[in-house]
């Protein structure tokens, strides 16, 4: 059985008061979720949550630091020319803008430059820095770029101008032969943090050129836009990225920058409410959109702005830009969604490449990452432009998409990137070998457990602490980002009790699920999940909790990130039930539960069964017993389920059998779950807990797994009384009777060949799934029809046989005697 996605658990006990919680006063979920990022006494707590601006460490830490201050001084004194040279995205456009914000407070006149998108690239390039030299320059400061412009920095040099890079993206083996290089992830920098983005080091810069007292005031002139650069770069939530982002979000409420918090009113936040996410999925959208179109200087002016008035126009240009962006991303996504569903190599290709005419390149990237994030594999997204094919790649956790473009290099044109995302380009027609190509890489170098996305879940959530007190708590585990996720839950075996799409192109998904309350739930993008449920369907969702404000009324709503059956309305209807009832009578007599070999003396039966076998409980940790030595027993569809259910949720594999187990040893390393065993053919010994989530069907299979199991081997009995109820369902229906019989035969008779559905079993026999199993498997061993399941297609094929020449005599089926003896046996037993 396969998910979309697989949850992990990062804690799997209930959730008890501890001394964290208590000292720091808290409650004993938000000291769960401290420990679970590693923070577990009550000073570290204390930094996490409220971590000062007192904290930010010396710039001077910095290799090149003091090189680069003194250059700038002088260039200030000697009335040199500067240009700061930044980048299009919101980092490039931050790091550039407080740049011109600190010189504009010592009233000093720089210039900036930005590179276009779509005529130019990213970072320095040799046309820009002679156009820069043709306007006057003696100071070229990068910001989030330079690291890697070995040749421009050499052309600057050649015409006179010193170049200070500060950046912080990776650095190659050679470094720019710069004046002064500013990034702390250079080898031989001995700064204790290297995870600042762009905008981080230039704050840096600005914080070595401001003397100490002074920049405790004049640092909250800048501290807005870096959170919002920390932020959309999607850099480590921890360490100086907390301090700023933590602090910035506070300063941002009362809105000291003009630009943006006309920007902010334009997305429509309140911005005493503001958080991490707000700057993420609605202003730094805002702030890219005009950089990915070519207006990048827009970013720029809104932030450098003094004129409220200025502000509000910008404002205005940047919200129609961010329109005119969704239209092209969401034609984009649409085109590419089209082109999937209308070619069936895409369904078994582990890396989508996909190629159109006209797509505009500055959206591409986006569409690629969400197509990513859909099918959870790596995608490579190309615009056709005549001959040439140029784009971008994303991939997933694992896949290094770079490498694998590496191998495909002599396909290229020029490429470069990083393990999840990647530039290229390349011939057009080249652009099915590269599919081809890279498809092969892959079948070797991405698993099928790869492709399945992992989730981590903080812990199961009690319904009694689900309230607005609680997402009022989460808040102070803000800023939320890399390394610092908003927290995930879940809850499990959920009532749905309203389904429906909405939006302009019902994309998004809109639940009610209840349990012992009722809970609204919003799952952004989810929309194609609608058809896979029905009200009545118990399901497990994993969600964010988050609060509705409606007409004044607040609420807590779930962020729906995955949903799963828990157990279906009608398992009639449900394939996998169906596949699992047709396990119970298996078509192949040889695997036919063999009752004479197991010992039927059971008479001292109490005494290895101390609460005799109606004695389960389900009141225990049961993931204290789930590793990759157990065996896991279920024996009803209910009891199945539950069992994935669990788990899943571990980090070890399971695999799946169905009366035997057929790859024990291949599956030696994993959780093996097996549905209405033949328990003697069991390899009791090799595992160390067996968990029974079902009733057995009789006592001697009990005395069975107890005399053939090592003595120190765990028999848990993860079940209640309650349970008993579904076995009995199943006993009731696998004998059937005389008429049951002649019925199902005569409509086979009648139609000579029925192809249906499996899920109209019940509306065309007029009887439960698994009696027709049992009557079908003993009609096909009296050689009167074959009979085919179809599981992917979720179909029942059956055709008359030519009629034998004895006479039938349904008490020569050895299925029907096996089956009427372990009715008998179960009687006897409970």
């Amino acid at each position: 059985m396969k998910f979309n996605k697989k949850w992990t658990l990062k804690h799997k006990s209930k959730i008890e008061k501890d001394n964290l919680s208590q000292k720091i006063n808290i409650s004993p979920e938000i000291s769960q979720i401290l420990k679970n990022r590693g923070i577990d006494n009550e000073k570290d707590a204390e930094i996490f949550m409220n971590p000062s601006l007192d904290y930010l460490r010396d710039p001077f830490l910095m290799k090149d630091m003091d090189k680069a201050v003194d250059r700038i001084k002088f260039a200030v004194e000697n009335n040199q020319r500067i240009w700061i040279y930044g980048d299009y995205d919101v980092d490039g456009v931050s790091s550039t803008s407080i740049l011109c914000i600190y010189f504009k407070s010592i009233n000093y006149p720089v210039n900036y430059y930005i590179p276009n998108r779509l005529e130019e690239g990213y970072g320095i390039n040799e046309e820009a820095i002679k156009k820069i030299h043709s306007n006057g320059c003696d100071l070229i400061i990068s910001v989030d770029c330079g690291i890697t412009s070995v040749n421009e920095v050499e052309l600057a040099n050649k015409l006179g101008i010193d170049v200070i890079i500060t950046d912080h993206h990776e650095c190659q083996e050679k470094i720019p032969n710069a004046f002064a290089v500013i990034n702390p992830k250079q080898n031989d920098c001995n700064y204790p943090f290297d995870m600042l983005c762009g905008c981080g080091v230039a704050f840096k810069i600005i914080q070595a050129l401001t003397p100490k007292e002074e920049f405790k005031t004049t640092m909250y002139d800048y501290l807005e836009i870096v959170t919002i650069a920390t932020i959309c770069d999607i850099v480590p939530l921890v360490d100086e990225n907390r301090i700023i982002v933590k602090n910035g979000l506070k300063l941002m409420r009362d809105g000291k920058n003009i630009g943006l918090k006309e920007l902010i009113k334009v997305c429509g936040v309140e911005s005493d409410k503001i958080g991490s996410s707000h700057i993420g999925f609605a202003i730094g959208p805002r702030i890219n959109a005009s950089g990915r179109l070519g207006y990048s200087y827009l970013g720029v002016e809104l932030f450098t702005t003094t004129s409220q008035e200025e502000a509000i126009e910008i404002a205005g240009l940047l919200e129609e830009k961010n329109n005119e962006r969704q239209m092209i991303e969401a034609k984009m996504y649409h085109e590419a969604e089209e082109i999937i569903k209308a070619n069936e190599r895409y369904e078994n290709d582990k890396v989508l490449v996909i190629a159109k005419e006209g797509w505009q390149h500055g959206i591409i990237g986006i569409v690629a990452s969400k197509l990513t994030e859909k099918y959870y594999k790596p995608t490579i997204l190309l615009t056709i432009e005549g001959k040439e094919a140029t784009g971008s790649a994303r991939s997933i956790k694992g896949f290094s998409i770079f490498d694998a473009l590496t191998k495909c290099k002599h396909l290229m044109n020029k490429f470069g990137g990083h393990d999840q995302a990647a530039g290229l380009a390349l011939d057009s027609d080249k652009v099915e070998e590269l599919s081809n190509q890279i498809n092969k890489f892959a079948e070797y170098n991405l698993t099928e457990e790869d492709m399945i996305e992992n989730i981590s879940v903080e812990f199961e959530l009690s319904e009694d602490v689900v309230n607005l007190d609680l997402v009022n708590e989460l808040h102070k585990l803000e800023p939320f980002g890399l390394k610092n996720p908003n927290p995930r839950f879940i809850i499990r075996n959920c009532e749905l009790s309203e389904i429906r799409t909405i939006g302009k192109k019902q994309q998004h998904l809109k639940l009610n699920i209840q349990k012992e309350n009722t809970y609204e739930c919003i799952g952004f993008n989810m929309g194609y999940l609608r058809e896979k449920y029905q009200v009545g369907d118990k399901i497990d969702v994993l969600f964010q909790l988050d609060e509705n404000v409606y007409m004044g009324n607040r609420k807590v709503q779930f962020l729906l990130k995955d949903i799963r059956l828990a157990y279906p309305k009608d398992s009639s209807s449900d394939t996998l039930s169906l596949q699992l009832m047709s396990k119970i009578i298996p078509s192949n007599i040889e695997t036919l539960y063999n009752l004479s070999s197991i010992d039927g003396q059971n008479n001292n039966i109490d005494s290895f069964m101390p609460n005799d076998v109606l004695g389960g409980s389900t009141d225990i940790n049961i993931f204290e017993y789930i590793n990759s030595d157990t065996l896991v027993i279920a024996n009803s569809v209910n009891g199945f389920y539950k069992a994935i259910s669990d788990i899943s949720l571990t980090e070890y594999d399971f695999s799946v059998d169905y009366n035997i187990i057929e790859d024990a040893e291949q599956n030696i390393d994993k959780v093996q779950l097996i549905f209405s065993p033949n328990i003697d053919k069991i390899d009791l010994k090799r595992y160390n807990n067996i968990i029974l989530y079902d009733y057995l069907y009789n006592k001697d299979e009990y005395y069975h797994i107890n005399n053939y199991k090592r003595e120190e081997t765990l028999l848990i009995k993860y079940y209640t009384s309650v349970n008993l109820l579904y076995l009995n369902s199943i006993i009731n229906n696998i004998t059937p009777n005389r008429d049951e019989f002649v019925f199902v035969y005569k409509s086979i008779l009648t139609n000579k060949k029925i192809n249906m559905n499996m899920a109209d079993i019940k509306k065309v026999f007029n009887m439960v799934p698994i009696k027709l199993f049992a009557i079908l498997n003993i009609f096909k061993e009296l050689s009167l029809i074959d009979f085919n399941l179809d599981y992917t297609k979720s179909s029942i094929f059956i055709k008359l046989l030519p009629k034998p020449n004895q006479k039938l005599d349904l008490n020569s089926s050895l299925i029907l005697n096996n089956l009427e003896a372990l009715k008998n046996k179960y009687s006897n037993s409970y």
